[in-house]
């Protein structure tokens, strides 16, 4: 059964919240123990994942229906939504935290600012990283608690969406690292180099994983699925989704990746268009899994919807709220 009540903003939002995640997690390992002493060449890739993370909550709020009471999130003890929200938004605080205690150089108005934070920048990127990581398996097992929807209740999605977005944020981070607010020199270049080396290894191995979670995630619902999974893995696998599945997410956002990262770590295909392939993949991954909402019908449902009103119907549009027609 095929009603949606999800639109393309709740994927966008999952995309942009995993991938918000993913830079910041990825941020506080390589801050706190792979090059530590060097935070400031982090500062643009966490403003990416700030913007991401403000850009998602508002497609968030704009498609609860009713934004001005978007607080009631937290208000609804049962509410799932909570947790991610909750998530988000201590991310959130740290990680500009962290910006602010390095754009001093570049906007001397808050160089007295920068000053203030900075003490505090490593453990504030640290804890937002431990949310990053929390926002990244939420944004999956949020889809997996929802039973009804049988292409969705699997443990395998959280873990396709975490590896998915530990990848996005590689990609994020391999095209921000190092610029601004951080000051070009000699040393922030070498620490830049030695990050971008190891998450070119990284990639091509989340790559991989994802590839694998991916397919097998698919492959197993097409084969041995209860009928409704089946139905909507099949249609990915040779059905309506099939070009978007192929050609669009295994063979352009995942394949030709892998290729152009094994080809070379140090050419414009790996450190540019690479990374823009993954993030598009990985946001097609979202779209398409939100889209594939397939339940069991409930007794009676279609035959409910196919007497509900049209949104065109006549006496719809002739009726003003206040108007006495009688």
């Amino acid at each position: 059964m095929k009603h949606h009540y999800w639109e393309p903003p709740i994927a966008l939002y999952l995309f942009l919240g995993g991938l918000a995640g993913g830079v910041l997690f990825l941020a506080a390992i390589f801050n706190s123990f792979v090059v530590p002493g060097h935070a400031e060449v982090f500062a643009l890739p966490v403003l990416v994942a700030l913007g991401c993370v403000a850009l998602g909550c508002v497609f968030l709020i704009v498609d609860l229906g009713q934004p001005g009471v978007f607080w009631r999130v937290w208000t609804t003890s049962k509410s799932i939504i909570k947790w991610g929200a909750t998530f988000l938004v201590i991310a959130s605080v740290l990680a500009l935290v962290f910006f602010l205690a390095f754009v001093g150089d570049a906007l001397p108005v808050l160089a007295g600012l920068s000053d203030l934070l900075k003490p505090a920048a490593d453990f504030s990127l640290l804890v937002a990283g431990f949310f990053g990581l929390c926002i990244m398996m939420y944004t999956g097992i949020m889809l997996s608690t929802l039973k009804a929807h049988a292409f969705w209740a699997t443990p395998a999605l959280p873990v396709l969406f975490t590896i998915s977005a530990i990848s996005t944020g590689c990609a994020a981070i391999v095209l921000s690292i190092g610029g601004w607010p951080a000051a070009f020199s000699l040393e922030s270049f070498v620490v830049s180099e030695v990050v971008l080396e190891i998450l070119h290894v990284a990639d091509i191995v989340l790559v991989i994983a994802e590839l694998i979670v991916l397919l097998t995630m698919i492959l197993s619902f097409a084969g041995a699925g209860n009928v409704t999974a089946k139905a909507a893995a099949r249609r990915w696998v040779r059905g309506s989704y099939a070009g978007l599945f192929w050609v669009g997410m295994v063979g352009l956002g995942l394949v030709v990746p892998l290729l152009m990262y094994l080809g070379g770590g140090h050419s414009p295909a790996a450190q540019v268009v690479a990374p823009i392939l993954v993030l598009c993949g990985g946001c097609l991954l979202r779209f398409m899994v939100v889209n594939t909402d397939d339940r069991a019908e409930i007794p009676g449902e279609n035959r409910y919807y196919n007497r509900v009103a049209k949104k065109d119907a006549e006496f719809i549009s002739k009726w003003t709220y206040g108007d006495n027609q009688f």
